[in-house]
């Protein structure tokens, strides 16, 4: 079985202007961020996309391709279009799982809570409030 394809952070930058100049984004500019929960975001007030710089770390060129073109249906669609019909439309038109959230190797955070009845294990990167119970 073929090893999946990992991507350096650069090889991921110009992947990112690539497609977004293939979609006709050619004022949009793109950066990293060191995000730990989200893979990716569309900054419609600056005109930029956005990768997690440990989801690019952590995770295939395919996914991390198609993170990018995600983010690019969210530019394509405009600021208050969602995960609605027409950013669905644009991504399959453009060739992204049309998807809320995929699935992709994220850091775990410092602390855990395990969910009394099935033993989940939930991980947060700030220390949860007293108050919060974590269960299914």
């Amino acid at each position: 079985m073929e090893r999946p394809q990992t991507i350096t952070p650069s090889q991921a930058r110009q992947l990112a202007l690539n497609l977004l100049a293939e979609h006709g984004l050619n004022d949009w500019g793109f950066s990293f961020n060191r995000a730990k929960r989200i893979m990716g975001l569309c900054r419609h007030n600056e005109r930029r996309i956005e990768l997690s710089v440990y989801f690019v770390l952590a995770n295939d060129q395919q996914q991390v391709r198609d993170c990018i073109l995600h983010e690019i249906a969210h530019a394509l669609a405009g600021a208050y279009a969602g995960h609605g019909s027409r950013w669905k439309k644009i991504c399959l038109r453009i060739g992204a799982k049309p998807e809320r959230c995929g699935q992709a190797q994220m850091p775990s955070g410092s602390w855990r809570a395990v969910c009394p009845g099935c033993q989940k294990e939930y991980s947060r990167h700030r220390k949860p409030l007293s108050d919060r119970h974590y269960s299914c």
